[in-house]
């Protein structure tokens, strides 16, 4: 990636992240309910049987109470074991959200080495993803590292993004060689289908 293009996504990912980290606790948890009302009446979502979710940190769109409906309601949940040698992500099957996981790379919660049960990109229908900002048309702005990019390249399944209204901009800097631009982005406000999907 060119070193002007990095230094471009460094700054709006920290100055949006910045705005995340300052919403209160009470308006990030219903913010991500209310994304999540949306997410489960997506005709995407109701017709998959295996969707993979991202298990939120830090300031991130709250995704616990969505993995754990999703496993109510009869959906398998994968989710992402962060193989750090070689820079992507293992996939796993949760059964329990509660005893399965615990603090992984990062202080993000993985699927305990006993717990991490394996699965493949067949497996998936769709994929539920994590980020600092995107776009209207797609584009996003992880956080560094491509394990997400990475993923959506070879997988190839559909893409919904998670995000507060904040982190939507009118446009950010990627290449389109390395970065994946996602199918969905759902917000507390709206769902936006992307342009790869119009």
């Amino acid at each position: 990636m060119p070193d002007t293009l990095r230094k471009q996504k460094t700054a709006i990912r920290k100055e949006i992240l910045n705005k995340r980290d300052a919403l209160d606790p009470a308006v990030r948890a219903s913010k991500s309910l209310l994304i999540q009302t949306a997410l489960f009446t997506l005709p995407e979502i109701v017709a998959s049987s295996c969707i993979m979710f991202y298990v939120s940190f830090r300031s991130e769109v709250q995704t616990e109470t969505m993995i754990k409906h999703a496993l109510a309601i009869g959906k398998t949940v994968i989710v992402p074991v962060t193989d750090l040698k070689n820079k992507r992500l293992v996939l796993s099957r949760l059964e329990n959200y509660d005893e399965d996981l615990a603090p992984g790379t990062w202080g993000i919660l993985e699927p305990r080495p006993e717990k991490v049960r394996p699965a493949s990109y067949a497996d998936i229908d769709s994929v539920i993803a994590p980020g600092a900002a995107f776009t209207e048309d797609g584009w996003r702005i992880g956080y560094g590292g491509g394990f997400f990019d990475r993923l959506l390249r070879e997988s190839k399944k559909k893409a919904i993004a998670l995000a507060f209204e904040m982190q939507i901009l009118d446009a950010v800097p990627h290449d389109p060689e390395r970065d994946v631009p996602v199918n969905y982005v759902i917000t507390e406000r709206r769902v936006i289908t992307c342009a790869a999907m119009r």
